[in-house]
């Protein structure tokens, strides 16, 4: 093939590189914050039932969306969640549900699963990454797995048997589109993967931020590509390791995340690691407000031991108040923001006032914000919203607030962004959660309402990241939502 026909994703003449500028660029201010109020709701929860169902939830999902990432199998989502729920088991997997041998899916399923629960156990020996041990991983991954396909020394597609724990013998650069993507060739990859290990042992020494670590070693090793088969599910598998190991969570890349996730990698082919950091943090934060609810049904046990001890409290009591007194410092971050939020309403508010008088000549728009009177509004909308649509549980015990944009015109529609906590008891950590309503009254005065979605995710944020690094990740997440409300509000003048 001739050589303009070539995309190296390895390069011949550099082979992998470290991490490139300032990592401290790289990461996401708020990996800190889940990483540290993660660990104490963990070690609150320790021996709990509730954290050990979240965490095989967590693995069984894992297992399932690690595979369908590769194309191994597909899973109807219903399946999905009813295996992530009650566990791999053949006859849960009705007929039509995939499109491989059920018993055959079931088999790949627990591997996988098996290999991540290895993962935890690699950990708890603090055992140091190895050559040998991503062999050991790429074995329990593969194990149920037979035959792959190859090119052989023709440049002829083949199918051959996998070899498990080993190095790749042939070739495994895939040709798309008339282009070959250039992997690093056999020859090249014990000494890759010898200067991988080595590279990852001086980024642990550097105490580079997990996030960052785990974006360059899954990247720099899916360069290499180092097995004849089985290397998306086993970079996955090393980015959970260093996210684990750092106290986070693992790396769970679902179907729906395929294509941001395509991207981030080919974005790191051209040197751009941020979005594959950024992707991270992002599914990062999606485990965290799940994780924020497996607390809710021990609470009231909590309560009563707490009843009974509270002799014994008394000497805990100040230090608690003290903690308290640091985690509030997210308070003053949700009024920052707050103000924000107001400062962009106004920037659009008459726009939207001149729109809406061209349907009526009464419309109008205004904003409305909250104060110790009013902040208990739209509690119903907000557990709502939180459930239904944004997956988290919704507190506002400890914090409430919103900004509202008021819309008026034959209709009425609001625009809220409500600012609460995120899971009890509070953790440091608020949520804000937007949500569109709209209000119409009939020919006999009934009032219907609608609560419409307009964010994939609330904007979580932390006592201790710094206010200016909260407004920074903030603004352009604002800016999404503000398109989205709009394009909802044109469609429903």
């Amino acid at each position: 093939m001739d050589e303009q026909n070539i995309k190296h994703i390895w390069r011949p003449e550099t082979g992998i590189t470290d991490i490139e500028g300032d990592w401290r660029i790289l990461t996401a201010s708020e990996i800190d914050g889940i990483r540290k109020i993660w660990s104490e709701q963990r070690e609150r929860l320790k021996g709990t039932k509730q954290l050990a169902e979240f965490s095989e939830r967590l693995s069984r999902e894992w297992a399932i969306e690690t595979g369908i990432i590769e194309n191994l199998y597909d899973i109807e989502r219903g399946v999905t969640q009813t295996l992530i729920e009650r566990g791999f088991q053949a006859e849960l997997l009705v007929h039509g549900s995939t499109n491989q041998p059920p018993n055959y899916v079931i088999q790949l399923l627990r591997d996988q699963k098996a290999a991540l629960d290895g993962i935890f156990d690699f950990i708890s020996q603090r055992r140091e990454l190895s050559t040998s041990y991503i062999k050991e991983l790429h074995a329990a991954l593969l194990r149920s797995q037979t035959h792959t396909d190859a090119v052989d020394a023709l440049g002829r597609n083949v199918v051959i048997p996998v070899t498990r724990g080993n190095w790749k013998l042939l070739p495994n650069s895939p040709t798309r589109d008339g282009i070959l993507y250039g992997y690093a060739p056999p020859e090249q990859v014990a000494s890759e993967m010898d200067r991988l290990v080595g590279y990852h042992a001086l980024h642990r020494k550097r105490e580079i931020a997990p996030d960052v670590q785990a974006a360059w070693l899954h990247h720099r090793f899916t360069q290499i590509h180092p097995f004849q088969d089985g290397n998306g599910r086993v970079a996955r598998a090393l980015a959970s390791l260093v996210l684990v190991q750092a106290g986070l969570f693992p790396l769970v890349v679902t179907r729906d995340d395929r294509v941001e996730y395509l991207d981030a990698l080919e974005a790191a082919d051209s040197g751009q690691l941020k979005p594959l950091v950024d992707l991270m943090a992002r599914l990062q934060r999606v485990q965290f407000r799940q994780a924020t609810a497996i607390s809710e049904n021990i609470l009231a046990a909590e309560a009563d031991v707490q009843h009974v001890l509270a002799s014994l409290l008394d000497a805990a009591k100040q230090q608690q108040e003290q903690k308290l007194k640091t985690l509030r410092r997210v308070f003053k971050h949700a009024e920052a923001l707050a103000d924000d939020v107001v400062a962009r309403l106004e920037n659009i508010t008459a726009g939207i006032t001149t729109a809406l008088q061209r349907v009526t000549s009464s419309g109008t728009a205004f904003i409305t914000r909250s104060n110790e009177s009013t902040d208990h509004y739209y509690r119903s909308q907000i557990i709502y919203n939180a459930k239904y649509h944004l997956n988290y549980f919704a507190d506002t015990s400890d914090y409430r607030a919103w900004v509202c944009l008021n819309m008026v015109w034959e209709r009425k529609a609001r625009l809220v962004f409500a600012f609460h906590g995120i899971g009890r008891p509070f953790s440091g950590s608020l949520v804000c959660a937007p949500f569109l309503e709209f209000r119409d009254t009939d020919d006999e005065g009934h009032i219907d309402t609608a609560v419409i979605p307009v964010a994939d995710e609330a904007f979580v944020f932390f006592y201790n990241e710094t206010e200016a690094r909260a407004l920074e990740r903030f603004k352009p997440w604002l800016e999404r939502v503000l398109t989205v409300a709009l394009r909802e509000l044109s469609r429903n003048l």
